[in-house]
């Protein structure tokens, strides 16, 4: 049964592409798993240290994203040219603008639950630094570099 739990890999990076017309920030992901995932949901969090009485705690601010809910997400598929597994979401919130220090950072959350199995798995990426984010572009397929 340990190979019937969805598999996420998530992009290190944060794409910031003009789309529309207005400045973006995209994610990236890619289902890994050998079926199909139902309900992925995703949430990213800036998360900023403010301090108390015995230390520092962090703040979360949700960083609202355009789709945050996916129904289903296909399985790898070779013949699929639009490759439907890889996902990208985005943001027209400006991120470096939020990001005032270096002990700030940004989670990406995605739950996704297996086809077959109906397990449920929470994947995560945090970015430490605002230097994960780029001007360059994801590139296409199963890819979670920038070019």
């Amino acid at each position: 049964m340990g190979r019937k739990k969805p598999k996420i890999e998530i992009s290190e990076h944060i794409s910031r592409i003009n789309f529309k017309g207005e400045e973006n920030y995209f994610f990236k992901f890619v289902n890994k798993t050998d079926s199909e995932l139902f309900d992925v949901r995703v949430e990213a969090t800036f998360f900023k240290p403010v301090g108390d009485l015995n230390g520092t705690n962090l703040q979360g601010t949700d960083i609202t994203l355009k789709d945050s809910f996916f129904m289903y997400i296909p399985k790898p598929n070779p013949l699929d040219q639009h490759n439907l597994h890889c996902i990208k979401l985005r943001t027209t919130e400006n991120l470096e603008e939020k990001w005032t220090d270096d002990s700030s950072k940004i989670r990406l959350t995605i739950i996704g639950r297996h086809a077959l199995s109906g397990f449920n798995q929470v994947f995560y990426k945090e970015f430490n630094s605002k230097r994960c984010i780029t001007s360059k572009e994801f590139i296409s397929g199963d890819s979670l570099e920038v070019k």
